[in-house]
């Protein structure tokens, strides 16, 4: 640690997380969301900051056509929300949750009162958001360069969890869905899963895929 980060406090890199959680826990309040059910909606006013404890959330926007369009997911350990709070703007998407969810909430006033009071929160919070920041605009460049397989294939193993040399992948989203993240149509999704399947680079079925090989994947696409 640097001299002038000791004599704010300034956590360590590898705490910024553990520091804002600690805060959620003191200030927060813990809600539980079923399956569908919306934590904010669009042109709602920034009433609180969120973190996930259980479930997996998606922020969506909504187009001209009326379909909601995935931006992000969040994820159990992730914080989200805050970033209206801050900017004092009304909510410009949506949340919901794609399964059961444990929401740690953390009403607006109190959050902000912490952030101009606590150094080491504040700096904690600006190191998570630039993070993410990075993140997006590697998530974009991916986006833009690649092929659609490509981007596909990034997309699941970014989503699945390692056990026992697979990727297992609980699908969460509809092919539709997945394909307004990565930008494609729903048929596309479609047909390069089936397309996997029968190369044998997957188990697929309704809910769940398996990747047979993560570590060379995508290099097969």
């Amino acid at each position: 640690m640097d001299e002038i980060s000791a004599q704010n406090g300034f956590p360590e890199p590898d705490q910024h997380n553990e520091t804002i959680l600690r805060a959620f826990y003191q200030y927060g309040t813990k809600r539980l969301f079923k399956k569908n059910e919306f934590i904010f909606q669009e042109n709602d006013p920034p009433a609180a900051a969120f973190y996930v404890e259980k479930g997996l959330i998606k922020i969506s926007q909504s187009s001209q056509e009326g379909q909601g369009i995935t931006l992000f997911l969040r994820y159990p350990g992730e914080v989200f929300g805050n970033a209206e709070l801050l900017a004092n703007v009304s909510r410009k998407r949506y949340a919901k949750c794609l399964t059961d969810s444990e929401i740690l909430t953390f009403e607006s006033r109190q959050f902000l009162a912490l952030a101009k009071e606590d150094p080491a929160f504040s700096y904690s919070l600006a190191t998570i958001t630039a993070r993410r920041l990075l993140q997006t605009q590697n998530m974009v460049e991916t986006l833009i360069s690649r092929p659609v397989a490509w981007r596909l294939g990034w997309f699941l193993i970014q989503m699945g969890k390692r056990e026992e040399g697979v990727a297992e992948v609980q699908l969460q989203l509809s092919h539709e869905e997945i394909s307004y993240v990565i930008g494609c149509s729903r048929q596309t999704v479609t047909e390069l899963l089936n397309k996997w399947r029968e190369q044998a680079l997957i188990a697929y079925d309704k809910k769940k895929i398996v990747i047979l090989d993560p570590s060379r994947f995508l290099f097969n696409l």
